[in-house]
């Protein structure tokens, strides 16, 4: 059954309970696809939420939340209306359903985070069905394609200009900056992460590889200011697509409450602030003059030949060379392998008809054995 709303109207009534469409059949839903029970709630988005629900608790879900879930994104996936309403409805429907599971029979004697587990899943269950239909909304597209060539253009910055320093020949510090890195091109261009949880948590991932080369490079834990230059820089030169629009879709998607405070918050704080440093970076922000700073926005940097001589710039010329080196490796061996099937088929075709010479040749010879056979028979009859 779906919402016979329009696209238009509205999801909530007027006391906060949501519209249902008409029940489906009783009929026990088809087999559910296997679920392991290590798996966490962002590993089983893809299954239906009744089945997260029955692993959880052992029981089929309640019709009527399985039902009102599936309403519901049927409904905002036609809504017709700014991004800030869809905020809206979806941060309404989180409240409802959340005061809904808690209430739950089956979660009596659960402790809080065991509960919530269940509402992320429903959460997340919610955002991987409607993300096309409100990450990167058309209220967002300019000043999301502004920034990512805002990033582009600064691939010139350095450590120095920012105030920091990176330690030189250290093999560990040089693996956390390239896992902090990674960790920002998964949120943005990794196609699994499709919920504002998933896009948080690798955020939150990049901030704490960044805190552990704080901690390698000075022996003490960083703080708000030391974090932030190193943030702003790993953005600079790992320059991950589309991250306007990936933290106004946490913004305004991830719930709100986990945005008001703790370790999340405070990384979500710091991105927004690395944000705004960037679109509105000029040369007074860095240890940079009017005229240098001009110089290398126009492309003139030598700034970019000094950064690919250190080592973790140097070494990542050397993987990309190693990978040129596996392709070449590859498409000879692809080489190979056709010139060997080739082969082959050629060996092949020429068993065949070595076969067929064979087959006539044993053929001549039974016919001449018989030939000679009643030549003597004859003869001794004779």
């Amino acid at each position: 059954a779906v919402v016979s709303t329009q696209s238009t109207g509205e999801f909530f009534r007027g006391n906060g309970s949501p519209i249902i469409g008409l029940r489906s059949s009783n009929t026990q839903p088809s087999s559910p696809t296997e679920v392991e029970p290590e798996q966490q709630p962002g590993q089983v988005i893809q299954n239906k939420f009744s089945y997260y629900f029955m692993h959880r608790t052992g029981k089929l879900m309640d019709r009527e939340v399985e039902e009102q879930t599936k309403n519901f994104i049927f409904w905002l996936k036609r809504l017709d209306a700014p991004i800030a309403r869809k905020r809206t409805e979806v941060q309404k429907f989180y409240s409802f359903m959340s005061k809904k599971l808690h209430q739950f029979p089956e979660f009596e004697g659960w402790s809080d985070e065991a509960v919530e587990e269940v509402v992320v899943g429903m959460e997340r269950f919610v955002m991987v069905n409607i993300h096309s239909a409100v990450f990167n909304p058309p209220e967002d597209h300019e000043q999301n394609q502004r920034l990512d060539k805002r990033i582009q253009s600064l691939h010139w910055i350095l450590p120095k200009h920012l105030d920091f320093s990176l330690p030189s020949d250290n093999e560990e510090a040089d693996r956390q900056l390239a896992i902090a890195q990674s960790y920002l091109l998964q949120e943005s261009m990794d196609r699994q992460n499709k919920t504002p949880h998933d896009k948080m948590r690798a955020i939150v991932q990049c901030c704490n590889a960044l805190h552990n080369l704080f901690q390698i490079a000075h022996d003490t834990a960083a703080g708000a200011d030391e974090l932030l230059p190193m943030l702003i820089y790993t953005i600079v030169v790992a320059a991950p697509p589309d991250l306007y629009a990936t933290i106004q879709y946490i913004d305004r998607f991830l719930p709100t409450d986990t945005l008001s405070s703790g370790k999340t918050a405070y990384h979500f704080t710091n991105m927004c602030i690395a944000q705004q440093f960037l679109e509105s970076l000029s040369h007074d922000k860095l240890s940079l003059s009017e005229e240098e700073y001009t110089h290398f926005m126009e492309g003139h940097s030598s700034h970019l030949e000094e950064a690919l001589s250190t080592k973790f710039a140097g070494g990542l010329l050397n993987n990309i060379s190693r990978v040129k080196e596996c392709e070449e490796r590859l498409r000879k061996l692809q080489g190979f392998h056709c010139k060997l099937s080739r082969n082959v088929e050629q060996l092949v075709e020429e068993v065949r008809g070595h076969r067929k010479e064979v087959e006539v040749g044993v053929g001549d010879m039974i016919g001449l054995f018989n030939t000679v056979e009643v030549e003597m028979t004859a003869l001794m009859a004779s």
